[in-house]
């Protein structure tokens, strides 16, 4: 039998794709029995960390979705969303699947599952919301822009956080930090940041079931290079010239690809790839409160 990575239906083996949500099916020993991919709720109190959020402004102006990356989780845009709901708006933070659990499941991640979840679920507010911004970090900036081009009716803006078009991955000082992280107190406030906001169990196997996700990326990237020229809304962009695996010069290949957009760069220059200072944390804020004013009074 195979089953649905995101809703779970078991389906017979010459299935591809659930019936449900279109998501590609795949044999169900992969998965543990008591994985659950949740449901968004309001609900505060979920015990699961890494849940989706999900909360609905009683005034709302509009819907901000929020993207994570590659092992990232709902949880690394707390006060973003925060922000954002102040603002007028409903927020949501996807979960994506794969992500939440073990070394195992996310394995099982793969680009079209991660873009198909995106996609339906831009779908599934749309009955309720006709003003979405999407918001991604890292990966999740390319599942927006792909969201964006196949839904230019319901997104009207892209908050792109460390768009990763030109990675950096074992540059020096990549390489570096990374060993200064792994010899640091446990109460670090970077080591806990990138430790919180990893949504995928570190066990001994991880390595292993890492690979076939992480060959995705570059498919990824390409994907969304295409689609640059295709993207009709309103475009802000934050890069950190410290952050330690995506380059500044990404930067240059987002403009390049956009044609004829409302575009705003903010360029920050002391936080990390998933660890951001309090002051520059206030000016991605700002840049936000700019994209969605602008957006209302388009």
């Amino acid at each position: 039998m195979k089953k649905c990575p995101r809703c779970l239906i078991l389906d017979n083996d010459e299935i591809r794709f659930c019936k449900k949500c279109g998501t590609e099916l795949f044999y169900a020993s992969r998965f543990p029995e008591n994985r659950k991919i949740k449901e968004m709720t309001q609900q505060k109190d979920d015990t699961n960390r890494h849940a989706p959020v999900y909360r609905e402004h009683p005034d709302a102006k509009g819907l901000v979705v929020f993207i994570h990356g590659f092992m990232g989780s709902p949880r690394q845009f707390a006060g973003l969303i925060d922000f954002t709901y102040n603002q007028g708006f409903s927020v949501a933070a996807l979960l994506l699947p794969g992500h939440g659990g073990s070394a195992k499941y996310f394995g099982t991640g793969r680009s079209e599952i991660w873009q198909i979840f995106v996609d339906s679920e831009i779908e599934r507010f749309s009955d309720m919301y006709k003003n979405i911004i999407l918001t991604g970090h890292s990966m999740g900036c390319l599942l927006a822009i792909n969201a964006s081009v196949k839904y230019p009716e319901y997104v009207h803006g892209l908050f792109l956080i460390a768009c990763p078009f030109i990675r950096t991955l074992v540059s020096p000082y990549a390489i570096k930090l990374r060993f200064k992280q792994a010899f640091a107190r446990k109460n670090n406030p970077i080591k806990k940041a990138y430790f919180e906001n990893c949504s995928v169990k570190l066990t001994p196997d991880f390595l292993w079931y890492n690979i076939k996700p992480s060959l995705e990326i570059k498919k990824m990237i390409h994907i969304s290079e295409e689609n640059l020229p295709k993207v009709k809304v309103p475009v802000t962009a934050v890069f950190s010239t410290a952050d330690e695996l995506i380059s500044i010069k990404s930067l240059d290949l987002l403009k390049s690809g956009l044609q004829g957009v409302p575009f705003e760069e903010i360029i920050i220059s002391d936080s990390l790839h998933a660890h951001y200072t309090p002051e520059e944390q206030t000016v991605i804020e700002q840049g936000m409160k700019r994209l969605l004013y602008k957006n209302m009074s388009e």
